[in-house]
């Protein structure tokens, strides 16, 4: 359920979005799809980064004609180098807000410190559980049916310095099948997270990009 929406934005120009991917970027496109349609409004993609050239995700982007980048690891002579390019890169397409779409890298110092609360993730799990390092992709859906567990689902978070640890600003959840494997698992919650990510994002955008600088509240947006 959404909460109750803010105020109209006072936001001048539309929203911009950099997006983080390493893959196929099913979440990136979810996005455009809903900036496409109207559901995501006064919001546009302005630069999609990847540290894999070969990332379809990428292509896609490319595809949709928005501005793209490669920061690749042997390119750079440490993290914070790295960290630093992407950042950079973000604050020269003016970004207001940064998406992670299936990233595969941890977000160190430079980024944090650029966009501060202003960096979020989905991941496949119902934080705080099934969270941290290693637990990406198929790992959490494996540990989800070793466990028992009767459900699962997706977060979206904000990014801090401690991995998948930030507030959580949304969930949704599915069942837990007796059939299920990691893969059918996967593909159920993967669904949830391209309904989700829009919708947390218009309401991020909307609620807290827009409160005074004092304020630090990060309260659910939805549930």
């Amino acid at each position: 359920m959404i909460s109750p929406v803010n105020p109209p934005i006072k936001h001048a120009g539309p929203f911009r979005l950099g997006v983080l991917l390493s893959g196929r970027g099913s979440n990136f496109l979810a996005i455009q799809e809903a900036i496409e349609s109207g559901q995501l409004p006064n919001t546009l993609i302005s630069v999609v980064i990847s540290n894999h050239t070969e990332a379809l995700g990428l292509q896609t982007a490319k595809e949709k004609q928005l501005p793209t980048a490669v920061f690749e690891k042997a390119d750079y002579a440490s993290r914070t180098a790295l960290d630093e390019g992407i950042a950079d890169c973000l604050k020269a397409h003016q970004v207001d807000l940064v998406v992670l779409a299936g990233y595969d890298r941890i977000i160190s110092a430079p980024i944090l410190a650029a966009f501060e609360q202003r960096i979020l993730n989905i991941h496949p799990s119902l934080l705080p559980a099934y969270g941290g390092k290693g637990m990406v992709g198929l790992k959490v859906h494996q540990a989800v049916l070793v466990n028992g567990e009767r459900e699962s689902g997706c977060s979206v978070h904000l990014v801090t310095a401690q991995v998948d640890e930030g507030p959580i600003l949304g969930q949704s959840r599915v069942p837990v099948l007796a059939d299920d494997t990691p893969e059918s698992l996967a593909a159920r919650v993967l669904a949830q997270e391209h309904q989700l990510y829009p919708g947390v994002i218009r309401q991020y955008l909307q609620n807290h990009l827009n409160r005074k600088e004092n304020q630090e509240a990060h309260d659910p947006v939805l549930q």
